[in-house]
C-alpha cells in the first residue's frame, strides 16, 4: 500500500496528530538551522540624531541587511558590520549635521551681497568650531554662537566681540578643559577676548565665562599648587621609603578677594623746594639847599648850580617755598594669594627599619618624624607665622591584594566559549527532532488505521489486532476460517500468477 493510501486509511484524529508532529519537526529544524547560522549582533552607530538614524535604517532596508534597534543604537550582524559601515560612508551616511567652510563653496560672489556673505562666513566659522570641540573626549553635542559685530565706517572704536558655547558631555569637564574651549574659540575669532567666551553645560550650568573665569581662577590656582606640592613631596619621600610606601595630601587655602591698599608717608626731616622767586627794587629821592620864598617865583636870569640833590636805593629779595617730602604707595592684592597650607603625610613603618620591640623604638620614631617634618617643610616652603600645618604619621600599610595572573585562553577554550551555546542548542533541537520523528511520526505511520465499520485496513494479512498468537500457522488458519472469501481470492490470484509464469516459460 502506498504512503498516500496509508495516510488516507488512518483515522482523522491520527491524521491531525501526524500533521502537528510534522509541523513541530519543521519548526524545530528551522529554529535549529537559524540558531546554527545566526551571527551575533554588533554595534553599528549610536547616539545619532533621529533624522540621521532614520536615513541609516532606510538605507539598510534598501540593502536588505539585517539590523536591530536597541534604544538609540543600531546593531547589525558582526561579520557584516565593517562592510555595512564602509558602504554607508560611501553613500555619505551618516550625514554631518554641522557644515563648515563648505558653505562658502556655494556662495556666488556676483549674486551675493556683503551682508549675505558675512552671514555665510560666520555660519561656516561656527560649524568648524563645533566640529573641533566635538573631537574632545566626552563631548556629545555642541552649539557655537559668535556675536560678531560688524564695524561701521563711521565708528571710531572696534566693536566688542562675544561668543557662547553650549555643550552636553558624558562626564564633568574640568576647569582646564573649559578654559581650553574659551581659548580655542577666542583665537579663531579676531578681536575676541577669551574672557568674553561663555562655556555652558546643558546639565551643569556655566563652566566658564565673563565673571565666572575670575571667580574660578583662584580655585584653579589652588588645585595646581596642591598637585605640584604633592608631586614634589611624594618624589622626595619615595627616594627614602621606596615606591608606594608614602601618601601625601596637600590643601592650599587661597584668597578670593581683590584688595587695593593706598599709603602716604611724610618725611619731616627732608624738605623739597617747591617754588623759588627773586626780584630787585630801586628807589630814587631828591631836595633843595635853600628855602622857598616869594623871590623864588620871580624870573631869574641864571639859575645857580648845586641848588638840588638826588639819591637812589636798590633792594634785592628772594622768596622760597618748601614742601615736606611725601611718598604715596598703592598696592593691589589679586585673588589667588596663598593664605594657608596644610600637609598630611603617611609613611609605611614596615620599610623604615625600626624594630617595635626595641627599647629605643619610640625615640627613634620621634627622631625620624622630626627629620621628615624638617625635610617636608623645607621642600614645601611652609611658613609657621602664616598658620601652615604639617602632620607626619608612621603607620603600617595594608598589604595590597595581589591578583593572580590568569593565563590567556587557549584556542580550544576560545572555540568552546564561542560555539558552546550554539552546540548545546543544536544538540537539544536534534534530540527534539529525533524524538518527534521516531516517537510520534513513525508509530503513527506503522499503526493500522481502522475503517468506519471497525474492519481492519492494512497490507499485512498476518497482523493480528488483539495481540495475536506467536504461531503463524495458527494465525493463517484463523484468518482463513474467518475470511473465506478473502482467502479464496488470494489463492485464486496466486494460481493465476503461476499459470502466467508457466505460459511464459
Amino acid at each position: 500500500m502506498s504512503f498516500t493510501a496509508t495516510l488516507r486509511a488512518l483515522p482523522l484524529q491520527r491524521q491531525l496528530m501526524l500533521a502537528f508532529a510534522v509541523l513541530g519537526v519543521a519548526l524545530a529544524m528551522t529554529f535549529l538551522v537559524r540558531g546554527a547560522v545566526e551571527q551575533p549582533m554588533a554595534l553599528l552607530y549610536s547616539g545619532l540624531e533621529p533624522a540621521h538614524t532614520g536615513e541609516i535604517i532606510e538605507e539598510l532596508e534598501k540593502r536588505g541587511a539585517r539590523y536591530e534597534i536597541r534604544g538609540d543604537a543600531i546593531f547589525v550582524a558582526q561579520n557584516d558590520r565593517d562592510s555595512v559601515r564602509f558602504s554607508l560612508a560611501k553613500a555619505g551616511l551618516p550625514q554631518q549635521s554641522v557644515q563648515g567652510y563648505e558653505l562658502l563653496d556655494e556662495v556666488n560672489g556676483f549674486s551675493v551681497t556683503s551682508e549675505m556673505y558675512n552671514a555665510a562666513y560666520w555660519r561656516a566659522k561656527e560649524g568648524e568650531l563645533t566640529r573641533t570641540i566635538l573631537a574632545i573626549p566626552g563631548v556629545q553635542s555642541v552649539r557655537v554662537h559668535i556675536g560678531a559685530s560688524l564695524r561701521s565706517g563711521f565708528a571710531r572704536s572696534e566693536p566688542k566681540q562675544t561668543a557662547s558655547v553650549t555643550l552636553a558631555s558624558t562626564h564633568d569637564l574640568s576647569g582646564g578643559q573649559a578654559q581650553a574651549i574659551q581659548y580655542l574659540v577666542a583665537l579663531a575669532v579676531s578681536g575676541l577676548n577669551p574672557d568674553e567666551v561663555a562655556v555652558i553645560d546643558s546639565q551643569k550650568g556655566i563652566l566658564a565665562g565673563p565673571g565666572i573665569a575670575s571667580a574660578n581662577q583662584p580655585n584653579a590656582k589652588a588645585e595646581t599648587q596642591e598637585a605640584l606640592l604633592e608631586d614634589k613631596i611624594l618624589r622626595l619621600l619615595e627616594a627614602r621609603v621606596g615606591l608606594n610606601n608614602a601618601r601625601v595630601s596637600v590643601s592650599v587655602d587661597v584668597s578670593h578677594e581683590r584688595q587695593t591698599t593706598s599709603a602716604v608717608m611724610f618725611d619731616p626731616d627732608s624738605r623739597v623746594v617747591r617754588n623759588r622767586s627773586s626780584g630787585d627794587v630801586s628807589e630814587s629821592s631828591g631836595g633843595t639847599a635853600a628855602g622857598i620864598t616869594s623871590a623864588s617865583n620871580l624870573p631869574q636870569a641864571n639859575e645857580e648850580p648845586g641848588g638840588a640833590s638826588t639819591s637812589t636805593a636798590r633792594n634785592s629779595s628772594e622768596n622760597v617755598t618748601y614742601e615736606i617730602n611725601e611718598t604715596r604707595t598703592q598696592t593691589e592684592k589679586l585673588p589667588g594669594a596663598v593664605e594657608r597650607i596644610s600637609i598630611a603625610v603617611l609613611l609605611n613603618d614596615q620599610v623604615l627599619g625600626i624594630d617595635p620591640a626595641a627599647t629605643d623604638a619610640a625615640a627613634l620614631t620621634d627622631q625620624m618624624v622630626a627629620d621628615f617634618k624638617q625635610l617636608i617643610a623645607s621642600a614645601a616652603g611652609l611658613d609657621t607665622s602664616r598658620g601652615d600645618d604639617l602632620t607626619v604619621e608612621i603607620m603600617p600599610f595594608q598589604a595590597p591584594v595581589v591578583t593572580e595572573m590568569v593565563a590567556a585562553p587557549s584556542m580550544m577554550q576560545q572555540l568552546t566559549e564561542r560555539y558552546l551555546w550554539s552546540g548545546i542548542k543544536i544538540l537539544v533541537m536534534s534530540l527534539v527532532v529525533i524524538v518527534l520523528a521516531f516517537g510520534v511520526i513513525r508509530p503513527l505511520l506503522s499503526q493500522k488505521g481502522t475503517a468506519q465499520d471497525g474492519s481492519a485496513a492494512g497490507d499485512d494479512i498476518f497482523a493480528i489486532e488483539g495481540g495475536g498468537s506467536p504461531d503463524p500457522f495458527v494465525s493463517l488458519k484463523d484468518y482463513t476460517m474467518g475470511r473465506q472469501d478473502d482467502a479464496a481470492a488470494i489463492l485464486q490470484e496466486w494460481l493465476n500468477e503461476d499459470r502466467k509464469a508457466a505460459v511464459n516459460e
